[in-house]
């Protein structure tokens, strides 16, 4: 982090990667003392994965306002305010920038992308979504999917850099002065590495045996069953579109076939459960386990969690779900979605039983489907309209997804 020419500022900036300098490790936050003037002087920066999103941190000596700066900032002009990321693929020539700010009444949760010319200036520039947040007026983090800024997993070079302008630096009428230009990491580029990952488990704690997660807080989960089925799809479009999780509970005999389908339902974002082999009554400990290993070949992903057919548990079936490693879940909303009573009863139902904390049983599976279907957009909007959250059972009750590599 050090100041730099006010005319060579971006220039410095744009080619700061394509230069033959180590990088540095990754993850690790990159701090330096006050080495320059005016708020955006960089102290500590970040880039990092977190599941399959990649988060950016930054801290600066002094407070700033992210409508001051500017998303898409000029090559060469001195007076832009900027707080930008700089990252390109190790060994490949598309540099890509994602800045910091806001525009007009543009959503505030974006960044600004764009990739840069061979001279600096940008080119496919466009907003991509981002969850930004300020834990404090010096700080900033923005959390955003790689495949909208272009990233797949590889090795990246990176490296933060911001300009300042007003009266705490240098007036740009005099260049032989250095302005408030800041770059972090100073004196080399960082190295990242983004990897492919997905969920591979979850965590089993507390009770063996659950109807609801806690009262206290607005959060319920949506549950299906008997899949999966030609109707997962769909449920999984619902869920995607209406920004909602779920849990799916899947017989053991209906994915030989349909492998694609349960890929799917971790790719959305949702978790996958076990819900015995054939469907049976108080099944036997084999029949969860080889429902889990059909699970897990087809997705790398152990469930911890279990669902016995119709509810029916007692002491033997609770205590072979747990030598596997699997909670035993039930429910306390019932619609009865298997009987088709109709897309508005399913509605009803639900939206007049539940309670914070919920655990809602739905089917994808098992027959026609349909009514469900229809019914979920507008089971989803009531309960949000009233408040509620929708979680995987394992949030919902606490416990934790575990992450690693694709195999």
């Amino acid at each position: 982090m050090r100041k730099r020419r006010i005319l060579g500022s971006l220039a410095v900036f744009a080619g700061s990667v394509g230069v033959g300098i180590a990088p540095t490790g990754a993850a690790r936050p990159h701090t330096d003392p006050f080495d320059a003037s005016g708020p955006l002087d960089l102290t500590r920066v970040g880039v990092e994965q977190v599941r399959r999103s990649v988060r950016l941190t930054v801290h600066t000596q002094a407070q700033f306002s992210l409508a001051s700066l500017r998303r898409w900032p000029r090559v060469g002009h001195p007076e832009e305010r900027f707080l930008c990321l700089r990252i390109q693929r190790s060994g490949a020539a598309v540099v890509r920038r994602l800045c910091f700010g806001t525009s007009g009444h543009e959503d505030k949760d974006t960044l600004g992308y764009a990739e840069l010319s061979s001279s600096g200036s940008a080119r496919a520039s466009r907003p991509i979504p981002a969850d930004v947040k300020r834990p404090t007026r010096r700080s900033v983090i923005a959390r955003f999917r790689p495949s909208d800024a272009g990233l797949a997993p590889h090795r990246y070079l990176w490296r933060f850099a911001s300009q300042w302008s007003g009266q705490q630096c240098p007036s740009p009428s005099t260049p032989a002065k250095d302005p408030c230009v800041d770059l972090a990491p100073s004196h080399r580029l960082a190295r990242f590495r983004l990897r492919e990952v997905q969920p591979v488990g979850c965590t089993h704690g507390g009770r063996s045996l659950v109807f609801n997660g806690s009262r206290s807080h607005k959060r319920v989960a949506l549950t299906f069953d008997d899949g999966p089925s030609n109707y997962t799809p769909k449920i999984l479009s619902i869920l995607e579109r209406k920004h909602a999780k779920g849990t799916f509970f899947e017989v053991g005999d209906q994915i030989p076939g349909r492998t694609s389908t349960s890929k799917a339902v971790l790719e959305a974002g949702q978790e996958l459960a076990n819900h015995s082999l054939h469907h049976e009554t108080r099944p036997e400990r084999s029949s969860m386990a080889t429902t889990s290993e059909r699970i897990k070949s087809a997705t790398g992903f152990t469930p911890c969690l279990f669902r016995p057919p119709g509810g029916a548990y007692d002491s033997r079936v609770i205590g072979d779900a747990s030598s596997l490693g699997m909670k035993t879940v039930i429910w306390d909303v019932d619609p009865r979605d298997w009987s088709r009573p109709g897309a508005g009863a399913i509605y009803s139902r639900v939206v007049g039983a539940t309670h914070p904390g919920s655990i809602i049983i739905l089917h994808d599976g098992g027959g026609d489907r349909s009514q469900t279907v229809a019914a979920l957009p507008h089971i989803i909007k009531a309960l949000r309209d009233r408040g509620y959250r929708f979680l995987m059972v394992t949030k919902l009750l606490h416990d934790r997804i575990v992450w690693g590599p694709v195999s």
